[in-house]
């Protein structure tokens, strides 16, 4: 018996000890109790689900080697009134699904089978990557979203996995017609084809596709058998939501052709062992996913926009709490499915927030690991604390910087018109005042104010996010951490909005003449007159009305991101050519009558003609140059 107890006595030293040697992880452990975080988190959670309309949540909490905390809320079908059940519910986790490739691509490197700094073009056969100004693009350049790559919108789902396209097949297409847009290495700017592009890297170098690979060499070491890229549905499948007017819509699935950028579906408490193995050198239950310095090579700074930021690793957002820890994040958005996953690598701890509808203003899942980390103790190393900075200093950023998102090149040009936002900055002395409509805000212009970290540094004193200025040809660019890069407001004749008021205001004047003409037409037949054939102004009108309202009916719904039917991509987008014809013959016709035109009503039939042809000719061009028909120009 005293042998017992002086065994028992020397392990509670033993457990002091290691306690003591870890005082972090020890204090997390007491703060982080599944009492306590239910209680914390049901308030969180039950408020931002009733407040933003969300049926249903999967919060996964662990730390160390287990998961300490998992529930879930709500439904995960409202029509079969299933309950989100964190160990059987499955759910897509969307961009999370960019962790795994990279991690997937450091287990390669670990073999020698492919480097990170080596021109991808390297490792494929099939396809080529074209360069910008001959600079290469990386592995590292794709991991850090820095590779310069277009925007990829076009084709990028499908609404099966029977449709979608074979990925080598895809990133032909994609960069046919939509090469590179800016030196690789040089500015951050978050890539579903970059990570797609890795993918197919790794497909070249094993020859095996990425989910045989994942399945072979992730999903099997860390008990992962839900996990699946593209997968069917099932029974266990989560369904995703709309609430609109009172009631919420189901939305449907969609498979995406870059599957190593968002396909991945899985149950919540099986990823959590994907955490715990990054939070554990690299091994889940005595399985080793990756060695120590791999994962601690995944975890550290490759890029940043301002060096006093934490930057991106490789399949990781670094950010710093504002106790001063050190966070590892990725979030994933697909098909109304919203996910979070953060690691706390300084306690060991991870959470994994998903949704099935998205929330407006502040993201639920943000809300959700705001209360877990702040449950954890002060650090010793606060986060940056506000400078001090002349006004002087503050008024050189005083200017309009305009937001231009969407393809320089290829199908989807356009969309730059929509994504168009303008940010004004001003200076108040001490703060720098920013107006707009921000990317996590409300969608709504409001004004925010952000104080001076270091120079050219700033945080929302609200929220905490950062953005930085930087310079670039005498120029100036604001950076949103982790987000865009935006340039300065462009002349009023480049600027986003002037070629969306071209395309409106053009349009609504084909619509005009074929309204007007429509009228004339009826009321001829009503009054029993002569009919005449419809000449060619109302022909061109008609043209140009059909194929408007196709575009904005057709063109701009979702079937923009499944790629279009022949019969639209080289039919009907090809109706403007047609109405350039008639104007061609309509100009024959005005230039052959000029000479013998007579009287004040003639001439202005002739100018009118004169008129529309060059107004067709002009619109004609402004819609080939924004890659609107069946031709590009870029």
């Amino acid at each position: 018996m005293k042998r017992h107890c002086a065994l028992i006595a020397l392990l509670v030293l033993v457990m002091d000890a290691w306690g003591a040697s870890f005082p972090g992880v020890a204090a997390a452990d007491e703060r982080l109790s599944a009492a306590r975080l239910e209680q914390t988190l049901d308030a969180v959670i039950n408020e931002a689900m009733a407040k933003d309309h969300i049926p249903g949540v999967a919060i996964v909490v662990t730390m160390e080697e287990r998961i300490i905390y998992k529930k879930g809320y709500g439904y995960a079908d409202i029509k079969r009134k299933i309950p989100v059940d964190p160990d059987q519910t499955v759910m897509p986790v969307g961009s999370l699904t960019k962790s795994l490739t990279a991690t997937a691509i450091m287990q390669l490197k670990e073999q020698n089978k492919l480097s990170l700094e080596e021109d991808v073009n390297s490792y494929l056969t099939s396809v080529k990557i074209p360069l910008y100004r001959q600079q290469p693009i990386t592995l590292q350049h794709l991991l850090t979203h820095t590779a310069g790559l277009d925007e990829a919108l076009y084709g990028t789902t499908a609404v099966s996995p029977a449709k979608t396209i074979p990925l080598g097949e895809f990133l032909e297409r994609y960069f046919g017609q939509q090469p590179p847009v800016r030196p690789p290495g040089k500015e951050y700017a978050y890539s579903n084809a970059g990570l797609g592009l890795a993918a197919y890297v790794l497909e070249e170098v094993t020859g095996s596709t990425l989910n045989d690979y994942l399945s072979r060499n992730l999903f099997e070491p860390l008990d992962m058998p839900s996990a699946a890229l593209n997968a069917a549905e099932s029974p266990d499948m989560a369904r995703s939501y709309l609430y609109r007017n009172g009631e919420y819509k189901q939305l449907p699935y969609s498979c995406v052709n870059l599957p190593g950028a968002g396909g991945l579906s899985v149950v919540p408490t099986e990823w959590a062992h994907y955490m715990i193995a990054h939070l554990n050198e690299g091994k889940y239950q005595n399985k080793r996913m990756l060695s120590p310095g791999s994962v601690a090579e995944m975890h550290a700074r490759h890029f940043t926009e301002h060096p006093d930021l934490e930057g991106v690793g490789y399949g990781f957002f670094r950010t710093r709490l504002k106790n001063g820890l050190l966070t590892l994040s990725h979030t994933g958005d697909v098909d109304g499915f919203s996910a979070k996953m953060e690691l706390i690598p300084a306690h060991k701890i991870g959470i994994l927030v998903i949704s099935n509808a998205s929330s407006p203003g502040i993201p639920l899942r943000d809300k959700v690991t705001s209360a877990v980390t702040g449950l954890l103790p002060e650090t010793g190393n606060p986060a940056a604390q506000p400078g001090v900075t002349s006004a002087d200093h503050l008024r050189q950023y005083e200017r309009t910087y305009t937001m231009n998102l969407g393809p320089q090149h290829g199908s989807g040009k356009w969309f730059r018109w929509l994504g168009a936002k303008d940010y004004q900055v001003q200076s108040s002395g001490k703060a720098l005042v920013i107006k707009g409509v921000f990317p996590e805000g409300s969608g709504e212009i409001e004004s925010r104010t952000y104080i001076p970290l270091s120079r050219g540094l700033f945080q929302d004193q609200s929220s905490g996010d950062t953005l930085s200025f930087h310079q670039e040809n005498g120029s100036w660019k604001l950076a949103f951490t982790q987000g865009v890069t935006i340039a300065e407001k462009p002349a009023w004749w480049r600027h986003p909005s002037t070629a969306f008021a071209v395309y409106a205001a053009v349009g609504l004047f084909w619509i005009f003449l074929f309204i007007t003409g429509s009228f004339r037409c009826l009321l001829r037949f009503i009054l029993r007159k002569k009919q005449a054939l419809p000449g060619p102004v109302a022909w061109i009108a008609t043209l140009f009305t059909v194929y408007l309202i196709g575009q904005l009916l057709y063109g701009n719904s979702e079937v923009f991101t499944q790629g279009y039917p022949v019969w639209y991509a080289w039919g009907f987008s090809s109706l403007p050519l047609l109405a350039l014809a008639g104007a061609i013959v309509l100009g024959v016709r005005t230039f052959s009558a000029q000479k013998s035109s007579t009287g004040q009503k003639r001439r202005l039939q002739t100018f009118f003609s004169a008129a529309t042809c060059l107004i067709c000719l002009f619109y004609t061009i402004f819609l080939f140059y924004w890659n609107m028909l069946s031709i590009h120009y870029s």
